[in-house]
């Protein structure tokens, strides 16, 4: 019983936090590069004040593979460090690489977010995102432990 209050107490503080964001870089469409397990082309699209949709388009460092993916992200708090605002937030992201070994990558991930926006039209963040790969490849299929991330740059319009 003890534990399901727990839960409950943690969901709900987590449906809660993005009402009490603040408003830093809401609303402002950002479009940069993301390096990380390759380089991308990123795009965010603000979808209220407190989310964002952000699409991605990239390639491995060896220029073996292509992927496409979109993540929907939920600002949980605004973190004050010395008069300055650092959104952190969380949300779902999927993917699909082709190119491995001749072969299909589907990718399912939670998405965590820490990023600043400066005065002038600049947005850099740091984001990691574990969960799972299926590799599907020659009529066979395997699931693995995988992740996405790096870091970013983005122009604020």
């Amino acid at each position: 019983m003890k534990k399901l209050i727990i839960l409950v107490l943690l969901v709900a503080a987590l449906a809660a936090a993005p009402v009490m964001a603040a408003d830093n870089g809401a609303g402002k469409t950002k479009v940069g590069t993301i390096l990380g397990r390759g380089f991308f082309a990123t795009a965010g699209f603000p979808m209220g004040k407190t989310t964002e949709l952000n699409v991605y388009a990239g390639t491995g460092w060896n220029f073996d593979v292509v992927t496409l993916g979109a993540n929907f992200l939920f600002t949980l708090v605004d973190i004050d460090i010395e008069g300055e605002t650092f959104p952190l937030s969380l949300g779902p992201q999927a993917d699909i690489s082709f190119g491995y070994y001749s072969g299909v990558v589907l990718g399912v991930f939670a998405d965590l977010r820490w990023e600043y926006t400066f005065d002038f039209p600049l947005n850099l963040f740091i984001e990691v995102g574990p969960g799972i790969d299926i590799h599907m490849f020659d009529g066979g299929a395997s699931m693995r432990f995988g992740w996405r991330g790096g870091l970013g740059v983005r122009y604020v319009f």
